[in-house]
């Protein structure tokens, strides 16, 4: 019996999809329809007691960032109109290639296989192929970025103390709000798959409450009270670098105190629920490679060959965590200075490539030095293993032989 693993993926893929209520059906063929453009959609169901919304749609676009805010997202939102309890992200292929190769808990948790309702997950996005994503390493870095990114916001939290206790009330106001900011885009990164670009609070909160329920820590926005202080705290960004004529209460500072430290605890207790996800996810993707590890390694070969026709590139995404990827060459830099050291020497070698152009060339002191460091630099750049690799491809596409079960 000969098949392939795209084969069986298509299979299951069809499968789901007819188990998809006439609702879900109708709005994905508008989108396929509308957006050619498509390469993927991920449906996740909300959680009653988590989420604010029934369906949640992530939908990969093979298209520029502009294109996909000034174009489709337009068409899309007019397609939701009537949908209100569905939410829908948009998402560039590049961007959420990247983002799931630098470990973001979102597409890891919430892009799989089993959320997928349109395309093919063997091209584009090799999400369980992906050989370091399931590893504890990598769980590590996750966890390790997590606490780097939070760091800022315990910093400003830090100064707002100090300010506060100093009776510079306006200087702690504003502390407040960038510890509130960063925590949110933190928030944002890991549950919404992409952070707000907004220095407002209360445009950060909204953004939220389309995908969780308010926390304590968050901001009431139908209780005036919590409206005003959320209004004080944009007032205290926005005075500390236009005016300088901003006053807040110690009371209502004591209260932004008060949820400013639930909020932080909040972002770390949400995090670990989502890396518990992603935990739950790793046992049960190694159990299902037991079971399948003797159909996909008999069939490799062939879905090798049909991922190098399609596109070499998509072998694997370049992650930042490792040297490893294709038509990605490696320069390492070891200061700033020896950059821009770089730099010079070869902006000299171009000066010096011009021999009619004498009095250009009188104050290069170091010809020699700089001749070797640019060509060094340039060596570096010829990717000899990915030629070497991409060679092996050819073979492989130009083979004759099949693979059979």
């Amino acid at each position: 019996m000969k098949f392939t693993l795209n084969l069986r993926h298509m299979d299951s893929l069809t499968h789901r999809k007819k188990q998809l209520a006439p609702q879900i059906q109708g709005l994905l063929s508008d989108i396929i329809k509308v957006i050619p453009n498509v390469v993927q959609v991920y449906l996740n169901k909300g959680h009653e007691k988590k989420n604010t919304f029934k369906f949640r749609w992530n939908i990969i676009i093979d298209a520029p960032k502009n294109d996909i805010n000034n174009k489709f997202l337009p068409i899309v939102q007019g397609l939701f109109f009537d949908h209100q309890d569905h939410f829908h992200n948009l998402f560039s292929n590049d961007y959420a290639k990247t983002e799931l190769a630098n470990g973001n808990l979102f597409f890891i948790n919430y892009c799989r296989t089993e959320h997928l309702i349109f395309g093919n997950r063997e091209i584009g996005f090799p999400w369980n192929q992906h050989e370091d994503l399931t590893n504890e390493t990598v769980q590590k870095n996750i966890e390790e970025d997590f606490r780097t990114s939070l760091e800022g916001s315990f910093a400003f939290q830090k100064g707002f103390k100090y300010f506060k206790s100093e009776g510079n009330l306006s200087q702690a106001a504003f502390m407040a709000h960038q510890g509130f900011e960063l925590g949110y885009r933190v928030l944002e990164g890991f549950l919404c798959g992409k952070v707000k670009i907004c220095h407002k609070i209360e445009v950060h909160q909204k953004f939220l409450e389309r995908n969780i329920f308010r926390t304590k820590g968050m901001f009431n926005l139908e209780d005036n009270t919590e409206m005003e202080l959320l209004e004080l705290l944009d007032r205290a960004y926005s005075s500390s670098r236009y005016e300088n004529s901003f006053h807040i209460e110690r009371g209502q500072l004591d209260i932004l105190e008060h949820k400013l430290e639930c909020f932080l605890d909040e972002i770390k207790k949400l995090f670990e629920k989502e890396l518990e996800l992603l935990q739950t996810h790793n046992t049960s993707g190694k159990k299902t490679s037991v079971e399948q590890q003797n159909v996909e390694g008999a069939n490799l070969l062939d879905t090798i060959r049909q991922l190098s026709r399609e596109n070499f590139e998509m072998m694997r995404p370049a992650n930042r965590r490792t040297k490893k990827g294709y038509y990605l060459n490696h320069v390492y830099i070891h200061s700033h200075f020896s950059l821009f050291y770089t730099l010079k020497s070869t902006l000299n070698v171009c000066i010096l490539a011009l021999d009619e152009q004498c009095d250009m060339t009188l104050d290069i002191k170091n010809i020699k030095e700089d001749v070797k460091t640019v060509l060094e630099f340039a060596k570096n750049l010829i990717p000899l293993e990915e030629g070497n690799y991409l060679d092996e491809m050819r073979e492989l596409m130009l083979s004759d032989k099949e693979t059979t079960t």
